[in-house]
C-alpha cells in the first residue's frame, strides 16, 4: 500500500525538471518489516486529531506494532518531526528502529530526508541530503519545484538487522533523458543504531560527481560556466 501511494505522488511532480508539482494530501499508510514481524502505520498531521478534539495537537505520528499471524500487539506511538507526513516509513523486524524517508511533498529538501528513531521514539539521527552527499552532487540532481530526485530505488531495511540500504541516483551524461525507471543507482548502508551513513567512493562515484557538477542548476558567473564545461568533458570520458 505504502509504495503505491509513495510513487503515485510523483507521477506529476517528476514529469520534467523544474515543472510545477502537484500532490494529493497525505493519507494513512502502513508498511511491514522485511520479515513481516512488525508494522508501522503513519497517520499524517491533518488526520491525527479526532473531530471536535480540542486538546489535541496535530502532528504526524507513526504507530509501531508487532505482528503475530493475523493479530497485532504492543503498539507504541512515535511523534514524527515531519510537518505533514514522511514520504516513506520503514520499521526493523524487531520493531526497535523506525526510519522515515523524505518530507512529504518536499522530497529531498530540508533536514528530514532520513530520520532514525529508537524504541522510545527518541531521534538517533536526522539527516538532510548534504549530510551524506556532497553539496555539488546534490546541486546536479534532477529536480522539480519541490522535489530533488535523489533515490534510484526503494529504501529498504535488511532482514533481522538494524541496517538500511539507500540507493542514490547515479548521475551520468544521460540522466536527464532516461526514464526514471531505467536510471542507475549506487547503494549506501545506513547504521540504524548510530545513524551513520556510508560515504560514496570509487571510480564510478568520481565520474558521477563530475557529471553532477556538469549539470549544476545554479551557475553564478562566467568562471562557473567554464568550470561546468570542464566537468562536462570529464563526465563524457
Amino acid at each position: 500500500m505504502l509504495k503505491r501511494i509513495f510513487f503515485a505522488a510523483f507521477a506529476i511532480a517528476l514529469a520534467a525538471p523544474a515543472a510545477a508539482d502537484s500532490f494529493l494530501p497525505p493519507a494513512v499508510t502502513e508498511n511491514y518489516s522485511p520479515s513481516n514481524t512488525a508494522v508501522v502505520t503513519v497517520v499524517p498531521a491533518w488526520l491525527s486529531c479526532a473531530k471536535g478534539e480540542t486538546d489535541c495537537e496535530p502532528a504526524a505520528r507513526a504507530i509501531v506494532s508487532y505482528v503475530y499471524g493475523d493479530t497485532r500487539s504492543g503498539a507504541r506511538t512515535v511523534k514524527l518531526v515531519n510537518r505533514d507526513a514522511p514520504g516513506q516509513a520503514l520499521v526493523s523486524d524487531d520493531g526497535q528502529r523506525l526510519l522515515t524517508v523524505n518530507e512529504y511533498a518536499a522530497f529531498g529538501f530540508g533536514e528530514n530526508t532520513l530520520v532514525i528513531y529508537d524504541e522510545t521514539g527518541g531521534i538517533i539521527a536526522r539527516h538532510s541530503l548534504v549530510d551524506f552527499l556532497p553539496e555539488d552532487y546534490v546541486n546536479g540532481l534532477p529536480r522539480t519545484a519541490s522535489t530533488i530526485r535523489w533515490w534510484a530505488d526503494d529504501v529498504r531495511i535488511e532482514r533481522e538487522s538494524h541496517r538500511a540500504i539507500i540507493a542514490v541516483l547515479l548521475v551520468d551524461e544521460e540522466v536527464y533523458g532516461a526514464p526514471f525507471s531505467d536510471r542507475k543507482g549506487f547503494e549506501l548502508a545506513v547504521d540504524l543504531d548510530t545513524g551513520e551513513v556510508e560515504r560514496p567512493s570509487g571510480p564510478h562515484w568520481e565520474k558521477a560527481l563530475n557529471c553532477a557538477r556538469a549539470n549544476a542548476w545554479v551557475v553564478q558567473d562566467e568562471k562557473a560556466e567554464r568550470e561546468r564545461e570542464r566537468y562536462r568533458a570529464l563526465c563524457r570520458k
